[in-house]
């Protein structure tokens, strides 16, 4: 490591404009960083050896949040613990805030940025699996240009993301939905533990049956999953049916066993953590009515 460390070239751009030259300049050696909180793991297990250390973190346009015609726009150097407590993102995007109250310690969360996380493609993070039920999307900025990109498929596999040398997240754009309900759920086996499971839902109800349902899960596969199936059989249910229904989640899952846990028990963690989250989102959805 320390071979590494005496090469390594760094710089701390002052716009997202200087941060791209530099990105492109470096090319495939070259990573930006922020908080460091997945990253610099990475460089002590060996696992990354950037060359070249672009610092975004002092970028004033990737610290802000913002609503922005039908989105809630969150730039990426935002902290977790900044999700925590903002009040546009508990306004307007509650199972963020909720999911980075699970992420790690809080000096991680101190540290640690949504644009980070979701670059870093962990399989068990919160916030990429919550971007996925909120249908948030991603601005990807380069030298030649701007574009948007789904939460979804951005998402490719452990630790890949679509995001190419050069690239940078520079935000975290989601819609509003005033009239949804949000649940956020996850185990591990101690505090601050990598998730073994979790459940991130979101619901809009009509009466007292369930209109829109949303619901995406980690631990499943190497990336956060859409439980596109599910969603559509829950459609309609009344929300004491719908909590039902999802008991049997776990039979309809193929998860491999690995070190940390059998396949069969992660399975049925998810399907727990799934029942929770959906309860906990009409739950909250029928909080604000009379």
């Amino acid at each position: 490591m320390s071979d590494v460390l005496t090469t390594m070239a760094y710089e701390r751009a002052r716009s997202v404009p200087e941060a791209l030259v530099l990105l492109a300049e470096g090319g495939e050696d070259a990573r930006p960083i922020s908080g460091g909180q997945s990253l610099v793991p990475m460089m002590n297990l060996g696992l990354a050896a950037p060359a070249f250390l672009v610092d975004v973190s002092a970028v004033p346009g990737l610290r802000t949040i913002a609503v922005e015609g039908e989105h809630l726009v969150i730039g990426a150097a935002v902290t977790h613990a900044e999700l925590t407590s903002d009040p546009l993102v508990a306004e307007h995007a509650p199972l963020l805030a909720r999911a980075a109250r699970q992420i790690g310690s809080q000096r991680i969360r101190n540290r640690g940025t949504i644009g980070g996380s979701v670059a870093h493609g962990d399989a068990a993070a919160e916030l990429p699996v919550s971007c996925h039920v909120l249908e948030a999307d991603y601005r990807i900025e380069s030298a030649t240009g701007t574009e948007l990109r789904a939460a979804g498929p951005f998402s490719l596999g452990y630790y890949q993301t679509d995001l190419a040398p050069g690239e940078l997240v520079t935000a975290i754009r989601v819609p509003l939905r005033p009239r949804h309900g949000w649940g956020f759920q996850e185990y591990s086996r101690r505090a601050g533990d990598f998730a073994l499971a979790s459940a991130a839902a979101g619901v809009r109800l009509e009466g007292d049956r369930i209109a829109e349902v949303a619901i995406a899960v980690t631990g499943a596969a190497d990336r956060p999953v859409r439980l596109g199936e599910l969603e559509r059989s829950l459609t309609g249910q009344s929300v004491a049916s719908a909590v039902r229904s999802v008991a049997g989640l776990a039979a309809e899952l193929t998860v491999a066993d690995d070190p940390y846990c059998a396949g069969a028990d992660r399975a049925r963690l998810i399907e727990v953590m799934v029942e929770r989250a959906v309860r906990d989102a009409c739950a909250d959805v029928r909080k604000d009515r009379p």
